[in-house]
């Protein structure tokens, strides 16, 4: 006799349809309305009966509970999210995030870990170098989620923020940097931009204005003590959370004018504009407070990054 423990229907015809449901619901709240029985069963290709059948599955796995309204439709009375997602696959949930070349970031991707085991929800962090690296990566569907600053998230309308971790917690502040002995406002200074970075791309272009072809010499962070050692640049605009980490040669550093609103500071965490709205459970993973605690925890060097 066939078991009718829900999860063991699972691999059934009613269970393949249970689990597309699963995940279409994972983006309802209590007090929704659910799709059409009809609508429903032409999204998954299969009949009326067997989205009724998976719609029960997932009642009795404890997932939804649902409340008819005669002619208004179908509600979602409550909804257990977590069973939701680990009827759904339980898949992994993969965030791009920036290189962690800063204690900063370290801290981020130490709170995001810590908050998704916290949520049950696997998480895989993709370390990816540059702002636009990591929009094509969620773009093209490489990854779910992408973390970046308020200011490039700001100017991508294919994308939408999810998360907003506020002012300072993507860079303290960003500074114009200059080789010791040169004078910042010499129109002939050389300066270092690192294409791949959105961030300073458009914070040199707002500091400097168009600059001559002749004085931009391309360079990653990892490349600037080297240039500033070797003469190749007198100047950049960056992150001054890590600069004398990464710079020994002699320089001076002077204050840029953060963003209205601070959006350059700012590590928000997009998913893409035209895809349904991410998981309640993942939306309340990305909203735990052991993220913003974990973070901070790690910046002033109290824990370990672990991720």
């Amino acid at each position: 006799m066939p078991s009718t423990e829900p999860r063991d229907r699972l691999m059934s015809r009613v269970g393949i349809a249970a689990q597309r449901l699963a995940r279409d619901l994972g983006t309802l709240a209590a007090g929704d309305r659910l799709p059409r029985v009809q609508d429903a069963a032409a999204a998954l290709g299969c009949g009326n009966g067997t989205v009724q059948a998976a719609l029960e599955l997932l009642q009795d796995a404890g997932a939804i509970t649902l409340r008819p309204r005669g002619r208004l439709g179908t509600f979602l009375d409550a909804v257990d999210h977590r069973v939701l997602w680990e009827l759904a696959g339980n898949r992994t949930v993969s965030v791009a995030m920036p290189l962690p070349y800063s204690r900063r970031y370290e801290g981020l991707a130490t709170g995001l870990q810590e908050a998704f085991v916290e949520s049950g929800v696997p998480l895989s962090l993709m370390f990816m170098r540059g702002a636009e690296t990591r929009a094509v990566a969620v773009a093209e569907g490489r990854a779910d989620l992408a973390v970046m600053s308020g200011l490039v998230a700001g100017d991508r309308p294919d994308l939408v923020v999810v998360r907003d971790f506020g002012a300072g917690s993507y860079v303290s502040s960003h500074g114009l940097v200059v080789a010791r002995g040169r004078d910042p406002h010499d129109p002939g200074l050389r300066v270092a931009v690192d294409q791949s970075s959105a961030d300073q791309v458009e914070l040199t272009r707002r500091h400097f204005g168009d600059l001559d072809p002749a004085r931009v010499v391309e360079a990653s962070y990892n490349q600037l003590d080297r240039y500033f050692a070797t003469g190749r640049i007198d100047a950049t605009i960056w992150n001054l959370d890590e600069i004398e980490v990464h710079i020994t040669s002699p320089i001076d550093t002077y204050p840029v004018a953060d963003v209205v609103g601070g959006a350059n500071t700012r590590a928000v965490i997009v998913a893409p504009a035209a895809a349904p709205p991410t998981s309640w459970v993942v939306l309340d993973a990305l909203a735990a407070e052991s993220v913003a605690t974990s973070a901070a925890a790690v910046l002033s060097g109290e824990r370990i990054p672990s991720y």
